[in-house]
Protein backbone atom coordinates (compact mmCIF):
# COMPACT_ATOMS: atom_id res chain seq x y z
CA UNK A 1 0.00 0.00 0.00
CA UNK A 2 1.22 3.80 -0.83
CA UNK A 3 2.45 5.34 1.86
CA UNK A 4 0.45 8.85 3.11
CA UNK A 5 3.99 10.36 3.10
CA UNK A 6 3.11 10.24 -0.89
CA UNK A 7 0.94 13.22 -0.37
CA UNK A 8 2.32 16.94 -0.44
CA UNK A 9 3.43 16.46 2.92
CA UNK A 10 5.72 20.01 3.82
CA UNK A 11 6.96 19.62 7.72
CA UNK A 12 9.01 22.72 6.97
CA UNK A 13 5.57 24.90 6.53
CA UNK A 14 4.17 23.64 10.32
CA UNK A 15 5.63 26.83 12.11
CA UNK A 16 4.11 29.10 9.79
CA UNK A 17 0.55 27.11 10.12
CA UNK A 18 0.50 26.51 13.90
CA UNK A 19 1.13 30.43 14.35
CA UNK A 20 -2.55 31.12 13.44
CA UNK A 21 -3.76 29.06 16.45
CA UNK A 22 -2.20 31.87 18.79
CA UNK A 23 -3.26 35.79 19.58
CA UNK A 24 -0.23 37.21 18.33
CA UNK A 25 0.38 34.98 15.60
CA UNK A 26 3.52 34.34 16.74
CA UNK A 27 5.79 31.73 14.42
CA UNK A 28 7.67 28.65 16.54
CA UNK A 29 10.68 27.05 16.49
CA UNK A 30 10.34 23.68 14.83
CA UNK A 31 12.85 21.33 16.44
CA UNK A 32 15.14 19.28 14.67
CA UNK A 33 13.71 16.09 15.54
CA UNK A 34 10.50 14.48 15.28
CA UNK A 35 9.11 11.09 17.14
CA UNK A 36 7.27 8.17 15.37
CA UNK A 37 4.79 6.02 16.87
CA UNK A 38 1.44 3.99 15.96
CA UNK A 39 -0.27 5.45 13.54
CA UNK A 40 1.26 9.23 14.07
CA UNK A 41 4.52 11.19 13.87
CA UNK A 42 4.77 14.23 16.32
CA UNK A 43 6.75 17.31 15.34
CA UNK A 44 8.00 19.62 18.43
CA UNK A 45 7.63 23.24 18.25
CA UNK A 46 9.18 25.83 20.96
CA UNK A 47 7.88 29.39 21.28
CA UNK A 48 9.56 32.45 23.04
CA UNK A 49 7.43 32.38 26.25
CA UNK A 50 8.38 28.83 27.01
CA UNK A 51 5.67 26.88 25.95
CA UNK A 52 6.05 24.04 23.36
CA UNK A 53 3.31 22.13 21.14
CA UNK A 54 3.03 19.03 19.81
CA UNK A 55 2.46 18.75 16.09
CA UNK A 56 0.81 14.70 15.43
CA UNK A 57 0.15 13.80 12.02
CA UNK A 58 -1.41 10.41 11.34
CA UNK A 59 0.90 10.08 8.29
CA UNK A 60 1.17 6.08 9.33
CA UNK A 61 -2.24 5.50 8.94
CA UNK A 62 -2.89 2.23 6.88
CA UNK A 63 -5.64 3.78 4.66
CA UNK A 64 -5.30 6.12 1.51
CA UNK A 65 -8.83 7.41 2.05
CA UNK A 66 -8.44 10.74 2.81
CA UNK A 67 -11.86 10.58 4.42
CA UNK A 68 -10.97 8.27 6.87
CA UNK A 69 -7.84 9.87 7.50
CA UNK A 70 -9.57 13.11 8.59
CA UNK A 71 -12.31 10.97 10.35
CA UNK A 72 -10.33 9.21 12.60
CA UNK A 73 -8.31 13.06 13.38
CA UNK A 74 -11.83 14.51 14.42
CA UNK A 75 -12.63 11.74 16.21
CA UNK A 76 -9.12 12.37 18.39
CA UNK A 77 -9.87 15.95 18.50
CA UNK A 78 -13.64 15.29 20.18
CA UNK A 79 -11.59 13.01 22.96
CA UNK A 80 -9.52 15.81 23.74
CA UNK A 81 -11.96 18.60 23.81
CA UNK A 82 -14.08 16.75 25.96
CA UNK A 83 -11.10 15.65 28.23
CA UNK A 84 -9.90 19.50 28.50
CA UNK A 85 -13.88 20.10 29.29
CA UNK A 86 -14.50 17.24 31.89
CA UNK A 87 -10.83 18.97 33.64
CA UNK A 88 -9.09 15.66 33.10
CA UNK A 89 -5.23 16.47 33.68
CA UNK A 90 -2.73 13.69 32.50
CA UNK A 91 -3.88 14.25 28.75
CA UNK A 92 -2.48 16.90 25.96
CA UNK A 93 -4.58 19.89 25.96
CA UNK A 94 -5.66 20.57 22.48
CA UNK A 95 -4.75 24.18 20.79
CA UNK A 96 -5.76 23.70 17.39
CA UNK A 97 -6.53 21.50 14.40
CA UNK A 98 -6.50 21.64 10.78
CA UNK A 99 -8.76 18.51 9.36
CA UNK A 100 -8.02 19.09 6.16
CA UNK A 101 -5.56 18.02 3.56
CA UNK A 102 -5.56 21.70 1.54
CA UNK A 103 -3.19 23.63 3.93
CA UNK A 104 0.39 24.79 4.31
CA UNK A 105 1.56 21.65 5.56
CA UNK A 106 -0.31 19.45 3.20
CA UNK A 107 -1.82 17.07 5.78
CA UNK A 108 -4.42 17.62 8.68
CA UNK A 109 -2.92 17.45 11.86
CA UNK A 110 -3.40 18.22 15.74
CA UNK A 111 -1.41 20.82 17.67
CA UNK A 112 -1.22 19.81 21.74
CA UNK A 113 0.42 21.70 24.53
CA UNK A 114 3.41 19.10 25.01
CA UNK A 115 3.83 17.72 27.96
CA UNK A 116 7.35 17.27 29.80
CA UNK A 117 8.64 13.49 30.18
CA UNK A 118 10.24 10.33 29.11
CA UNK A 119 8.27 7.27 28.15
CA UNK A 120 8.23 5.01 31.23
CA UNK A 121 11.28 2.16 31.56
CA UNK A 122 9.15 -1.12 32.50
CA UNK A 123 10.25 -4.56 32.95
CA UNK A 124 10.46 -7.51 34.92
CA UNK A 125 13.35 -6.12 37.08
CA UNK A 126 12.96 -2.32 36.77
CA UNK A 127 11.65 -0.42 37.94
CA UNK A 128 12.51 -2.02 41.31
CA UNK A 129 10.24 -1.71 44.55
CA UNK A 130 8.82 0.76 46.01
CA UNK A 131 9.06 2.77 43.42
CA UNK A 132 7.31 0.11 40.94
CA UNK A 133 4.09 0.14 43.15
CA UNK A 134 4.26 4.11 42.82
CA UNK A 135 3.76 3.97 39.41
CA UNK A 136 1.37 1.35 39.74
CA UNK A 137 -1.08 3.53 42.25
CA UNK A 138 -0.69 6.50 39.86
CA UNK A 139 -1.28 4.68 36.55
CA UNK A 140 -4.80 3.10 38.97
CA UNK A 141 -5.51 6.58 39.90
CA UNK A 142 -5.15 7.62 36.60
CA UNK A 143 -7.44 5.27 35.09
CA UNK A 144 -10.14 5.44 37.57
CA UNK A 145 -10.08 9.12 36.86
CA UNK A 146 -10.86 9.04 33.52
CA UNK A 147 -13.87 6.75 33.90
CA UNK A 148 -15.20 8.70 36.72
CA UNK A 149 -15.09 11.97 34.78
CA UNK A 150 -15.80 10.53 31.37
CA UNK A 151 -18.57 8.31 32.50
CA UNK A 152 -22.32 8.35 30.76
CA UNK A 153 -25.11 6.36 29.92
CA UNK A 154 -24.11 4.47 26.21
CA UNK A 155 -27.35 1.73 26.84
CA UNK A 156 -25.94 -1.81 27.57
CA UNK A 157 -22.72 -3.34 27.33
CA UNK A 158 -23.96 -6.85 25.12
CA UNK A 159 -25.13 -4.99 21.74
CA UNK A 160 -22.06 -2.75 21.73
CA UNK A 161 -19.58 -6.02 21.87
CA UNK A 162 -22.09 -7.26 19.08
CA UNK A 163 -21.91 -4.89 16.91
CA UNK A 164 -17.98 -5.12 17.16
CA UNK A 165 -18.61 -8.47 15.81
CA UNK A 166 -20.90 -8.08 13.33
CA UNK A 167 -19.06 -5.26 11.57
CA UNK A 168 -16.04 -7.96 11.50
CA UNK A 169 -18.43 -10.38 10.05
CA UNK A 170 -19.04 -7.82 6.81
CA UNK A 171 -16.04 -6.82 6.26
CA UNK A 172 -15.18 -10.50 5.62
CA UNK A 173 -17.55 -11.14 3.73
CA UNK A 174 -16.48 -8.23 1.81
CA UNK A 175 -13.15 -9.23 1.13
CA UNK A 176 -11.23 -6.63 3.29
CA UNK A 177 -10.28 -9.16 6.52
CA UNK A 178 -9.24 -11.80 4.57
CA UNK A 179 -6.69 -13.19 7.77
CA UNK A 180 -10.09 -13.93 9.79
CA UNK A 181 -13.07 -16.01 9.36
CA UNK A 182 -16.57 -15.95 9.89
CA UNK A 183 -16.27 -18.84 11.60
CA UNK A 184 -13.84 -17.54 13.96
CA UNK A 185 -16.80 -14.33 14.38
CA UNK A 186 -19.93 -16.92 14.98
CA UNK A 187 -17.27 -18.37 17.68
CA UNK A 188 -16.92 -15.10 19.51
CA UNK A 189 -20.26 -14.53 19.59
CA UNK A 190 -21.06 -17.30 20.96
CA UNK A 191 -18.37 -17.13 23.79
CA UNK A 192 -19.43 -13.47 24.70
CA UNK A 193 -21.91 -14.11 27.50
CA UNK A 194 -19.71 -16.22 28.67
CA UNK A 195 -17.28 -13.29 28.84
CA UNK A 196 -18.96 -10.37 29.88
CA UNK A 197 -19.86 -9.62 33.34
CA UNK A 198 -24.11 -9.19 33.69
CA UNK A 199 -23.69 -7.31 37.00
CA UNK A 200 -22.07 -4.68 34.47
CA UNK A 201 -24.30 -5.11 31.47
CA UNK A 202 -25.87 -1.34 32.36
CA UNK A 203 -22.96 0.25 34.17
CA UNK A 204 -21.99 3.28 32.29
CA UNK A 205 -19.61 3.91 28.78
CA UNK A 206 -16.57 6.01 29.07
CA UNK A 207 -13.28 7.02 27.55
CA UNK A 208 -11.01 4.07 27.31
CA UNK A 209 -7.61 5.25 26.35
CA UNK A 210 -6.94 2.11 23.93
CA UNK A 211 -2.84 1.84 24.72
CA UNK A 212 -2.21 2.42 28.12
CA UNK A 213 1.41 1.11 27.55
CA UNK A 214 4.70 1.83 29.36
CA UNK A 215 5.12 4.07 25.74
CA UNK A 216 2.35 6.02 26.31
CA UNK A 217 3.12 6.57 30.01
CA UNK A 218 5.25 9.95 30.71
CA UNK A 219 6.82 9.86 33.84
CA UNK A 220 9.53 13.15 35.29
CA UNK A 221 13.52 11.65 36.98
CA UNK A 222 11.30 10.73 40.29
CA UNK A 223 8.67 8.76 38.42
CA UNK A 224 6.03 10.80 39.02
CA UNK A 225 3.51 10.72 35.74
CA UNK A 226 3.24 13.78 33.90
CA UNK A 227 1.16 12.75 31.35
CA UNK A 228 -0.65 9.78 29.55
CA UNK A 229 -0.11 10.56 24.89
CA UNK A 230 -0.87 8.85 22.22
CA UNK A 231 -5.01 8.95 22.21
CA UNK A 232 -5.77 7.73 18.72
CA UNK A 233 -7.40 4.48 19.79
CA UNK A 234 -9.13 5.96 22.50
CA UNK A 235 -13.24 6.19 22.60
CA UNK A 236 -16.06 5.10 24.64
CA UNK A 237 -16.62 2.09 25.52
CA UNK A 238 -18.69 0.05 27.96
CA UNK A 239 -16.45 -0.28 31.42
CA UNK A 240 -16.31 -3.71 31.09
CA UNK A 241 -13.41 -2.82 28.28
CA UNK A 242 -12.54 1.03 29.48
CA UNK A 243 -11.75 -0.63 33.03
CA UNK A 244 -9.74 -3.58 31.99
CA UNK A 245 -6.21 -3.88 33.19
CA UNK A 246 -3.58 -1.57 31.24
CA UNK A 247 -1.73 -3.14 28.81
CA UNK A 248 1.63 -3.70 30.48
CA UNK A 249 -0.31 -5.72 33.32
CA UNK A 250 -1.88 -8.07 30.84
CA UNK A 251 -0.27 -11.48 29.88
CA UNK A 252 2.53 -10.70 27.58
CA UNK A 253 2.31 -14.20 25.99
CA UNK A 254 -0.82 -16.04 25.63
CA UNK A 255 1.25 -19.21 26.22
CA UNK A 256 2.51 -18.56 29.55
CA UNK A 257 0.72 -18.22 33.07
CA UNK A 258 1.40 -15.15 34.88
CA UNK A 259 4.60 -14.62 36.45
CA UNK A 260 5.31 -13.69 40.19
CA UNK A 261 5.89 -9.86 39.37
CA UNK A 262 3.05 -9.92 37.02
CA UNK A 263 1.41 -11.54 39.50
CA UNK A 264 2.71 -8.80 42.42
CA UNK A 265 2.17 -5.89 40.66
CA UNK A 266 -1.75 -6.73 39.74
CA UNK A 267 -1.85 -7.10 43.36
CA UNK A 268 -1.01 -3.41 43.89
CA UNK A 269 -2.90 -2.12 41.40
CA UNK A 270 -6.21 -3.54 42.71
CA UNK A 271 -5.33 -2.60 46.14
CA UNK A 272 -5.37 1.01 44.83
CA UNK A 273 -8.37 0.80 43.19
CA UNK A 274 -9.81 -0.78 46.50
CA UNK A 275 -8.89 1.60 48.51
CA UNK A 276 -11.30 4.17 46.99
CA UNK A 277 -14.47 3.78 47.63
CA UNK A 278 -16.23 5.30 44.51
CA UNK A 279 -18.93 2.58 42.76
CA UNK A 280 -16.29 3.23 39.52
CA UNK A 281 -13.28 1.52 41.70
CA UNK A 282 -15.41 -1.53 42.84
CA UNK A 283 -16.30 -1.92 39.06
CA UNK A 284 -12.54 -1.45 38.39
CA UNK A 285 -11.32 -4.19 40.62
CA UNK A 286 -14.09 -6.59 39.93
CA UNK A 287 -12.97 -6.49 36.24
CA UNK A 288 -9.74 -6.89 36.70
CA UNK A 289 -9.73 -9.44 39.81
CA UNK A 290 -11.88 -12.17 38.43
CA UNK A 291 -10.24 -15.56 38.21
CA UNK A 292 -10.42 -15.50 34.52
CA UNK A 293 -9.22 -12.20 33.82
CA UNK A 294 -6.39 -13.12 31.48
CA UNK A 295 -8.97 -14.89 29.47
CA UNK A 296 -11.08 -12.25 29.37
CA UNK A 297 -8.76 -9.36 28.92
CA UNK A 298 -7.69 -11.19 25.72
CA UNK A 299 -11.22 -12.26 24.57
CA UNK A 300 -12.15 -8.63 24.82
CA UNK A 301 -8.91 -7.30 23.00
CA UNK A 302 -9.63 -10.22 20.05
CA UNK A 303 -13.05 -7.76 19.38
CA UNK A 304 -11.12 -4.78 18.60
CA UNK A 305 -7.69 -5.98 17.59
CA UNK A 306 -7.10 -8.23 14.51
CA UNK A 307 -4.32 -9.51 15.60
CA UNK A 308 -5.74 -10.88 19.16
CA UNK A 309 -8.58 -12.26 17.06
CA UNK A 310 -5.90 -14.45 14.97
CA UNK A 311 -4.05 -15.45 17.91
CA UNK A 312 -6.78 -16.63 20.25
CA UNK A 313 -8.55 -18.31 17.38
CA UNK A 314 -5.59 -20.24 16.60
CA UNK A 315 -5.77 -21.26 20.37
CA UNK A 316 -9.59 -23.06 19.85
CA UNK A 317 -10.40 -19.35 21.72
CA UNK A 318 -8.51 -20.71 25.21
CA UNK A 319 -5.26 -20.19 26.92
CA UNK A 320 -3.45 -22.87 27.77
CA UNK A 321 -4.78 -25.11 30.85
CA UNK A 322 -7.23 -22.42 31.01
CA UNK A 323 -11.29 -22.43 30.44
CA UNK A 324 -13.04 -19.37 29.34
CA UNK A 325 -15.65 -18.32 31.68
CA UNK A 326 -18.76 -20.55 32.33
CA UNK A 327 -17.16 -23.91 31.39
CA UNK A 328 -16.12 -25.40 28.54
CA UNK A 329 -15.30 -22.87 25.49
CA UNK A 330 -19.03 -23.46 23.39
CA UNK A 331 -21.06 -24.53 26.07
CA UNK A 332 -24.45 -22.89 25.37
Amino acid sequence: MQSNLAYNFRPENIPAAVSAFRPDNEVPVLNERHFDGGQRRVYKVDFLNGESWAICLPIHVRSDSQDTIISLLRSERNIFQELGEKGFPWAPKPRGSILTFENLVGFPFLALVWIEGSPLSWSTTYPPRPVRDKVLRQVAEIQLSLIECTGENGGTATPFFLKLIDSKVHRIRNGKLPELTEQDCFDQRKLLPQVLLPELENAPFAIDHGDLSPLNILVDSEHNVTGIIDWGFAGKAPVQLAGRLPRFLQLPDLALTPSQILQEDRTVYVASLRSHSSQVASWMSLIQSTEDVDFRDCFLESLISKGMHRSLAGLGWELPNREPRGGSKFDA
